[in-house]
């Protein structure tokens, strides 16, 4: 673990390159979706390329913002995974130094956001742990022919725990073996189009790989394809729709799974905004046997949109492993928005992102802090990235999950809510999810929680409260609680732990912040429990 170096930003930098190439490719296309490209040469300032216009002012093609923190967090134990008796702490100071950039495209061919920061850690203490953490957030769709040829790139790189029941870190500062470096890249090109008028097509390939940097977890490969065929009938009320899937799971230990399903769907519309749906159709796999085994699927759901704001779907189908469904529903008021997800499903990938996406949030307040000057009239400029930013922070301070190396059947449940006024802000996530492995007898080469439990649950909340002092100056409270329960082996374990931080933010200059925060985390264990203080001040710039 000691001064380990990752190969994760050479994905960055790629990326970068991919953003430059697409870019320079439409300026000099002439023509781009129909529309004529803005021949004016790109700057090096934070709009560049083309504007497009919305109806009302003209916004930004591309958006560039870099940034840069120094952060120093004293600490009463650095070394979590000693246990919380006195004589096992180690107190620390550490100095992290973290350059970071965002990129938002919005032009006629390329839609997306790259977030990225490089975490350098340097420990007083323990001076031969320094070491580089990297977290990627991104995703883009690159629309190579007009109306015909799409491609999605997407990626992620996180910190993670191994094990649900090993000390789960609060802090990327925490030395911890329990966590490391996970990071999923998936690039997914599809092709769109119409059959004679009749029919509408879609045919799309993903290719994603997961890398763990550890030993104890599987690397996972993903080859899929799907395909949807649907189009109309006599009736016009009637749609009807045509699924396939065919997909191969390969894992560095453990066995190759492969999956098809073919299905057929009959949407009615009851009103505008309401339709009912019906569906059949067969599956075959190989997750619980040797041997590909076949079998039947039917069901039925709804979806229901009375507004542009309200979104409802639900979804419930009979599958080989018993019922599966999918509900969803979503809701923005004028200052506030709520939505909520109920999945269960097959997970053949770890699930080191199954918490409520903080993007979302992010993305929620940062645009609503542009598109209307009314709404805190104090966040201008840069310094509403670094104000989300610090306004979110610990929300998803580590994430509910475990590396698994099989195909898991899951249920995971995500709630996000976010209420906003005049000088309060409060945040809302909770998750909660329950793994079982579809393995019908044990393997050997797979190590893993579910190797020793039958069923895993886990549930995660975390409430943060912002109170605006002054035109300059923000409080955050945050709490924030983990709990990881093992059931149906030879012992039961369980995993809680809770976070409380107070923090402080003000600007110190027109693109500069300053932030101070207490943090005290509590783990109850049956295994690794602990606790720390820490005190964390940093000072963050957006160019």
């Amino acid at each position: 673990m000691k001064n380990r170096r990752s190969t994760a930003p050479l994905f960055p930098a790629a990326l970068l390159l991919l953003l430059s190439a697409a870019s320079f490719a439409q300026s000099t296309s002439g023509v781009t979706g129909g529309t004529t490209a803005n021949p004016t040469a790109a700057s090096s300032a934070s709009l560049i390329a083309d504007a497009v216009s919305d109806g009302s002012r003209l916004q930004p093609a591309w958006l560039i913002k870099p940034r840069i923190s120094l952060t120093e967090t004293l600490t009463d134990n650095v070394n979590i995974g000693l246990g919380a008796t006195g004589s096992q702490k180690q107190s620390d100071q550490i100095t992290q130094i973290a350059p970071g950039i965002r990129i938002e495209a919005k032009t006629a061919r390329l839609k997306g956001y790259f977030d990225y920061t490089a975490n350098q850690s340097y420990y007083l203490q323990h001076s031969d742990y320094g070491r580089t953490q990297n977290a990627l957030n991104t995703f883009s769709t690159l629309e190579a022919i007009d109306n015909w040829l799409f491609v999605d790139v997407s990626g992620m790189i996180a910190q993670q725990s191994i094990s649900a029941f090993g000390p789960q870190s609060t802090s990327t500062t925490s030395i911890n073996s329990n966590s490391t470096e996970t990071s999923t890249y998936r690039v997914s090109p599809y092709i769109r189009g119409q059959i004679g008028g009749a029919a509408e097509y879609q045919l799309r390939y993903n290719a994603s790989t997961t890398r763990a940097d550890t030993a104890l977890a599987s690397n996972v490969d993903l080859s899929q394809w799907t395909g949807q065929l649907r189009g109309s009938t006599p009736f016009q009320k009637l749609k009807w729709t045509v699924d396939g899937n065919q997909q191969s799971t390969e894992y560095s230990s453990g066995r190759k799974t492969d999956a098809d399903l073919l299905r057929a769907i009959g949407t009615y519309s009851v009103l505008p905004d309401f339709r009912v749906s019906l569906s059949g159709g067969r599956e075959a796999n190989n997750y619980a046997s040797a041997e590909q085994e076949s079998h039947n699927t039917h069901g039925f759901g709804f979806d229901w949109t009375p507004t542009e704001r309200t979104k409802l779907s639900m979804f419930k189908e009979k599958r080989f492993f018993g019922d599966g469904h999918n509900f969803s529903f979503s809701h923005r008021f004028p200052l506030s928005s709520i939505s909520y997800t109920d999945t269960k499903d097959v997970s053949v990938l770890p699930n080191q992102f199954a918490t409520v996406n903080a993007e979302t949030l992010y993305s929620d307040f940062y645009n609503r802090f542009y598109e209307d000057p009314n709404f805190r009239p104090d966040i201008k400029g840069p310094q509403r990235d670094a104000f989300v930013r610090n306004m979110l922070a610990g929300l998803n301070q580590y994430n509910i999950g475990f590396l698994s190396s099989r195909a898991t059947l899951q249920r995971r449940q995500q709630l996000a809510l976010a209420l906003t006024g005049t000088r309060n802000t409060l945040t809302l996530l909770a998750n909660r999810s329950e793994s079982q492995s579809l393995l019908a007898a044990a393997d050997i080469n797979i190590h893993d929680d579910l190797s020793n439990n039958s069923l895993i649950q886990q549930r995660g909340l975390s409430l943060n409260l912002s109170h605006r002092l002054s035109e300059v100056s923000t409080l955050n409270a945050l709490v924030s609680r983990q709990e990881s329960i093992g059931s149906g082996g030879t012992t039961d374990l369980k995993t809680t732990t809770t976070l409380y931080q107070l923090g402080f933010s003000t600007k110190l200059g027109a693109k500069t912040t300053g932030v101070v925060n207490a943090r005290r985390s509590v783990s109850a264990s049956n295994t690794s429990p602990y606790s720390e203080n820490a005190v964390i001040g940093s000072v963050n710039f957006v160019y």
